[in-house]
């Protein structure tokens, strides 16, 4: 399991944008980022530096990847033939974290990590425990029959703050 070391809230107002969507957030209150020095002006970010904050932006987005399994998804990414950009967004889609998170069973994509984790989710019948599990086309997964009353998984499927994607096909 990665271990988030920074808030999530703290990542948000450091990166100057609502990378979550989540109403709470402070940047709907302060554009500027945490700290003392926070409302100092900003220098123009190089190169490099609009290049790292688009990674860290990515790898947050996604449930705060540990850069080994980011660079392992990019390294895969390059290999497979049309645009790694593409590719990239593709491979971290088919995440099993991810696809739950999409699929509207919990509210947020660390839910969807603790989700998975404590087993609340099958894939093809089978129980799985590993937010990085790689889903495949045609896969079905399902949330345990056990697990589709808790308070977590009907707040979540009450929510409209966002919609499935056309690539899943949730039936509740």
């Amino acid at each position: 399991m990665t271990k988030r070391t920074a808030a999530k809230y703290k990542i948000d107002r450091r990166m100057g944008e609502n990378i979550w969507g989540r109403a709470k957030s402070p940047v709907n209150r302060r554009e500027y980022g945490p700290g003392q020095h926070g409302q100092r002006r900003k220098n123009k970010l190089s190169d490099f530096g609009t290049q790292l904050r688009a990674k860290q932006k990515l790898k947050g987005y996604y449930g705060d990847l540990t850069e080994k399994q980011f660079r392992r998804i990019y390294a895969e990414a390059e290999r497979v033939k049309g645009d790694t950009g593409e590719n990239l967004i593709g491979l971290l889609e088919r995440r099993l974290d991810a696809v739950i998170y999409r699929a509207k069973f919990v509210p947020t994509i660390f839910a969807a990590r603790q989700f998975v984790n404590h087993g609340h989710v099958e894939v093809n019948g089978k129980r799985v425990n590993i937010a990085s599990y790689r889903v495949k086309e045609g896969d079905v997964i399902a949330v345990r029959d056990r697990s589709k009353q808790l308070a977590i998984v009907l707040e979540a499927i009450g929510l409209a703050e966002r919609d499935v994607p056309d690539y899943l096909e949730v039936n509740n």
